[in-house]
């Protein structure tokens, strides 16, 4: 895995730190002393700093997640009493937290975390203009051509063919 150079990690670490806390650009500019388009650069443009944003961004969730499950059991002995405690807005309370925890009720997915290595981040910029070329010249979307899988395969090997020169100008190679 591919690890922020020194001088890169120091300049930009105190920036995802205050992006993970939910600051806007312009308040994570001002804590850095970069201008907001340098924020806005290093978040849509750097593999580097978009790769261990995901990467400690994957890492707190996780970390939230493990910490959810060690409640548990304690949640779910409160909201059983809530479910039996003969006060209907309580247990109407505890019935709809019980079917959103089980996915019956409503959207509890957590947020997709992005990919953790530059390599990762740049492929996957590479696929969505490899998709949007292909587009462009009208593949990928005749309705009557049996094509069970698209245009992917060709997506996949246009990315790739082109993942080694991305790297090289990234000054990852």
């Amino acid at each position: 895995m591919l690890a922020l150079p020194d001088h890169h990690h120091k300049i930009q670490q105190n920036p995802i730190e205050h992006l993970l806390q939910g600051k806007s650009d312009r308040a994570v500019s001002e804590a850095a002393g970069v201008s907001r388009q340098t924020v806005w650069e290093w978040r849509n443009r750097d593999p580097l700093f978009i790769a261990e944003l995901n990467r400690q961004r994957s890492e707190m969730w996780q970390e939230a997640h493990e910490r959810l499950k060690s409640l548990a059991n304690r949640a779910l002995d409160v909201v059983e009493q809530q479910l039996d405690s003969g006060n209907p807005k309580a247990s109407l309370a505890a019935a709809k937290y019980i079917l959103q925890g089980t996915r019956l009720l409503g959207d509890s997915e957590l947020p997709r975390s992005g990919p953790t290595t530059p390599e990762a981040v740049i492929l996957e910029r590479l696929r969505s203009e490899a998709r949007s070329e292909l587009y462009a010249e009208g593949k990928g979307r005749d309705p009557f051509k049996v094509d069970p899988f698209g245009i992917d395969d060709e997506v996949e090997d246009l990315a790739n063919r082109r993942l080694r020169k991305a790297m090289a100008e990234a000054g990852l190679s």
